[in-house]
């Protein structure tokens, strides 16, 4: 499993990210994709997040998660961040993704 350090914004502030990609992805193959969010007070590299995120790519998923905003090392006060905007980043990277997304958020 390989893991990409990224960044995207949301309402003009910068949210830290990671994409894990799952082994044995070959060039311009896509697969499945979960967005793995954490719940509130935690993190992106908080065990609830890092778990699912490690099953899911053990399974062959495309991942990521993120901090939400004034979460982690992403910019701004603790509050929610728009799902919409790693979509967004998600769009970016359609290499690794076929169509549609999975989503599992955390609870601390």
């Amino acid at each position: 499993m390989s893991e990409d350090n990224v960044t995207f914004p949301s309402a003009g502030l910068k949210l830290s990210g990671n994409v894990h990609v799952p082994d044995g992805l070959k060039p311009g193959e896509k697969r499945g994709a979960f967005l793995v969010l954490h719940g509130f007070g935690s993190n992106k590299d908080s065990s609830n997040v890092l778990a699912p995120s490690k099953v899911l790519s053990e399974l062959g998923y495309v991942t990521l998660r993120f901090s939400m905003r004034g979460c982690g090392d992403s910019a701004d006060v603790p509050r929610w961040a728009s799902c919409g905007r790693s979509q967004a980043y998600r769009g970016r990277r359609l290499e690794l993704w076929r169509r549609g997304c999975g989503l599992y958020r955390g609870r601390r």
